[in-house]
């Protein structure tokens, strides 16, 4: 770490704008937006930044998502902080004074994520001695999990020659102020299939002039219930769920339906696993459905990869984290995470780490996507103050 840069320094600096950052998030809690349609809450950002004395926050270079390029007074190599900015089509149930009432929530912690990014720029941007840049995204759609492809694909990476990136997400199930690393697979890759059985209706008291889908659809979500363990390599890990089987009319109780459909997610860590639960996926369908002397469409939907940390980056980081609130507050997470997060767009270009800041107190109890969550506003001031030591010496210590 940079010997001559002091934690508390940075820790006290940040908290004399702590009744702003506050308020700050409070009101971007209050009228949340979700994927890309995010504009006003760029407009905030933009007008806290202006309001503290920072320009040039960009709003063009991809949809949705903001950038503000921080240079330092000596030249060296561009490193990336995220944060996410995207609510969840959820109406909020916390009952705080600022919760929203536009049938969208920050119950994700959106708001706080953002708001802790400007706590580090408020810092970073008055200390400019150090050497290369700091370039702050702001990331539009991480719900779809498509934003994050969507900046990659918008070229600044390339344009601003990123060498490393680091984000982190806020986690309940954490004690306030402790700090979760693992390297390696931490989140799991997200998918979705859709299968759509297709049959020949008739009334439900002459099944024998159509083709019944249902018995055929139905083992096929059997099916799909043991292909991980009767499929899967035991030491590896993977989760296939069947969330929606929809059929027929639910007002009409005599007819046999055209079609079933079921939808559902899978979840994986490594890429062969995903290649084979997506052909078992497809083979199991039309097989089964053939069986039955019926036609089944089988659909499978890459969505994002899993968030696959740098060794070296999460040692550095969970470094910089003991180095600043003592070790007693870090910790090694011992297993990946099956929900998932599109910060892994970034990681197939640049070397990435993405951790976790523990929010869990007596008031903040409730559960990530929850519609009684509500951010811990006492994270935002400690969890920028190590987003800005972290990237100071990162810049010192590992050009």
């Amino acid at each position: 770490m940079q010997q001559d840069l002091n934690p508390q320094d940075i820790i006290d600096e940040i908290k004399q704008y702590e009744k702003r950052l506050i308020d700050f998030r409070r009101r971007v809690h209050r009228e949340p937006e979700v994927g890309f349609d995010t504009a006003l809450t760029l407009k905030k950002i933009a007008e806290f930044l202006k309001e503290n004395g920072i320009e040039g926050l960009d709003t063009a270079a991809s949809p949705g998502s903001g950038f503000l390029l921080i240079q330092g007074s000596k030249p060296g190599k561009t490193i990336a902080l995220r944060a996410d900015i995207d609510a969840l089509n959820i109406t909020e149930q916390s009952g705080c004074p600022w919760a929203s009432e536009n049938g969208m929530a920050h119950s994700c912690g959106h708001d706080g994520h953002q708001t802790w990014l400007l706590a580090a720029i408020l810092y970073l941007s008055r200390h400019r001695g150090f050497a290369g840049n700091i370039l702050c995204i702001f990331q539009a759609a991480e719900e779809s999990v498509n934003g994050a492809d969507s900046v990659v694909q918008s070229g600044v990476f390339k344009k601003y020659d990123v060498k490393e990136i680091y984000g982190a997400h806020n986690e309940p199930l954490l004690d306030l102020g402790m700090i979760g690393f693992r390297a390696g697979p931490t989140m799991a890759a997200c998918d979705r299939f859709e299968i759509d059985v297709k049959g020949v209706g008739t009334h439900g008291a002459r099944p024998n002039l159509g083709k019944d889908p249902l018995p055929a659809a139905a083992e096929i979500f059997i099916a799909l219930q043991t292909l991980v363990s009767r499929t899967l390599d035991p030491f590896k890990s993977a989760v296939v769920s069947v969330c929606s089987f929809t059929a027929g009319n639910p007002n009409t109780y005599n007819i046999i339906p055209e079609t079933v459909h079921l939808l559902g997610t899978t979840r994986t860590f490594e890429e062969p696993v995903r290649d084979l639960i997506e052909h078992e996926i497809k083979t199991r369908s039309v097989g089964i459905a053939k069986a039955f002397g019926l036609e089944a469409e089988a659909r499978y939907i890459r969505l994002v990869g899993a968030v696959d940390n740098d060794t070296e980056l999460t040692d550095f980081a969970e470094r910089a984290a003991a180095g600043m609130f003592g070790s007693e507050r870090t910790l090694r997470l011992t297993e990946p995470y099956m929900i998932s997060e599109d910060f892994s767009a970034y990681q197939k270009v640049v070397p990435g780490c993405f951790f976790f800041i523990g929010v869990r107190d007596k008031e903040h109890q409730a559960a990530l996507h929850s519609p009684h969550y509500d951010f811990n506003d006492r994270i935002i001031m400690e969890a920028g103050a190590l987003f800005a030591y972290l990237a100071l010496s990162s810049l010192a210590d590992r050009q």
